[in-house]
């Protein structure tokens, strides 16, 4: 019962290390905290998790093979975390999110070291948990590029892994690699006919590959309008597709087409949510532009 006790104390003191590192961010007004102040505090949470693995594979605690695959974990849900912050551009803002992912993830990070050290680790070595080291130095130290290049090497020797592509074409629209990220969605779209995943899954890899698309040509869709297609051929109702169709008919002054798939994407949302009251704005503009008086 001892151990358990040492075990769990030291999972309480790297949550209150974690919540230190983000505490600040958690609490300051949204005005005066950028997104990227956030993205930093993921990155710092990473940094102090990433070291904490490093020490307890050098105490002999965790063995290569445990050691890969909890850093692959963090790793994953790192990007997942930065990807939030990419997706979706044509959805209403939600400056919110960035505090609760941060709090969830400064609460399920001790849980998962729980579980780790039960299953594969020593726990008298938990109390360690509440020794760390300066951040940000050593081998610790967080490289975003390096996680992401490390991704697309190993995709090389796996490319059916759809969503391994997902993952890194996402991460290339964070690092705002846009082409980068219009060839990983063309590989994961190989991927998604080679497992004969659902035509609404399709639809929605083709929709994300037009939005990369655009936001490589500087926002302009003419070049994107044939995944805009193929994503509503697949599924006539796929949101980002129908949002997409009408900011490209928009481009063009096809004001009546853009009000018919703003319609159509405004019947799939929840009424009075953020999203359908932004879209109800959108049609009100091209009403004023289909009928100026």
């Amino acid at each position: 019962m001892g151990s358990l006790y040492v075990l769990w104390f030291g999972a309480l003191a790297l949550l209150l290390v974690s919540l230190a590192v983000l505490l600040p961010t958690l609490l300051k007004d949204e005005a005066a905290a950028p997104v990227r102040n956030s993205e930093d505090a993921l990155r710092s949470l990473y940094r102090a998790q990433l070291q904490e693995l490093v020490r307890e594979r050098e105490a002999g605690n965790l063995s290569d093979s445990d050691f890969a695959q909890a850093e692959e974990e963090l790793q994953r849900r790192l990007l997942a975390e930065l990807d939030q912050r990419a997706q979706p551009r044509w959805g209403a803002h939600k400056p919110w999110l960035p505090r609760v992912s941060a709090l969830v993830l400064a609460v399920a990070v001790p849980v998962c070291a729980f579980v780790l050290y039960v299953q594969v680790g020593d726990p008298q070595a938990a109390a360690r948990l509440a020794q760390v080291d300066e951040l940000g130095h050593g081998a610790g130290q967080v490289n975003v590029d390096a996680m992401v290049q490390g991704l697309a090497q190993r995709l090389q020797h796996e490319p059916d892994d759809l969503p391994g592509w997902v993952m890194l074409a996402r991460s290339y629209e964070i690092m705002e690699r846009y082409e980068d990220a219009v060839q990983a969605y063309q590989q994961a779209l190989q991927a998604s006919v080679v497992q004969a995943v659902a035509p609404r899954e399709q639809a929605r890899l083709w929709a994300d590959m037009a939005d990369a698309i655009g936001s490589a040509n500087n926002g302009s869709l003419a070049a994107a309008m044939e995944a805009i297609d193929q994503a509503l051929k697949l599924d006539p109702q796929q949101p980002k597709a129908l949002a997409l169709a009408g900011a490209a008919a928009v481009q063009i002054e096809e004001y009546a087409q853009a009000r018919e798939h703003w319609q159509a994407l405004l019947a799939l949302l929840e009424p009075g949510s953020d999203v359908a009251l932004r879209v109800q704005d959108d049609l009100m503009q091209l009403d004023l532009l289909l009928n100026p008086k």
